[in-house]
């Protein structure tokens, strides 16, 4: 199946609209299972992994493993921190989500379209090196994720995680800031 063009629901609110509307038909958009609360413990959770993980590279894994590396599970751990940011957003407006897909678009929907706390020109800062803004953050961060589940052949090296991290942070602390959640 082909992914829906994101990009395309930013730039066409209506286009946007009936994406929602047919995850909601669908049930890929549904009532929440949980409180916001919950999905932000579990993004700090996969932060928090992912930390540790990046931080054991630095000795207990060369030593165990000689020249092994699992960059790519800190990848995930970070994406996973976003994602769960994203549900929160979402179950705040009185959904969860059964698809990446219906999440980006609910957050589309919600965030930008309806009720602007995330800005155009957020969505389109380009570059590897910079912050993506806070849509793109999302789906950018699941590509480098699926490459580094799927893609053995790739040469993930530091550089890749540190950029997931500052995804991850830069969304996790956008999305508390929207939703007025104070870290405990």
């Amino acid at each position: 199946m082909k992914e829906p063009d994101w990009k395309r629901w930013i730039e066409k609110r209506e286009l946007c609209k009936r994406a929602m509307q047919a995850y909601v038909l669908r049930k890929a958009l549904r009532k929440p299972l949980l409180a916001p609360a919950i999905y932000f413990k579990k993004a700090m959770h996969n932060l928090d992994f992912a930390n540790w993980l990046k931080d054991k590279h630095k000795d207990e894994i060369p030593m165990l493993f000689g020249n092994d590396r699992f960059y790519d599970w800190c990848i995930s751990a970070y994406y996973y921190a976003i994602y769960h940011d994203a549900l929160a957003l979402i179950s705040a407006k009185g959904f969860s989500s059964k698809s990446h897909s219906a999440t980006l678009c609910a957050i589309i929907w919600f965030y930008y379209h309806e009720q602007k706390h995330l800005e155009k020109g957020d969505l389109e800062i380009v570059g590897a090196a910079v912050d993506k803004g806070d849509i793109k953050i999302i789906a950018e961060t699941k590509n480098i994720r699926e490459r580094a589940s799927y893609d053995a052949s790739a040469n993930f090296e530091l550089v890749l995680v540190e950029k997931a991290k500052q995804n991850a942070v830069y969304f996790m602390n956008k999305a508390r800031d929207i939703l007025g959640v104070k870290v405990e």
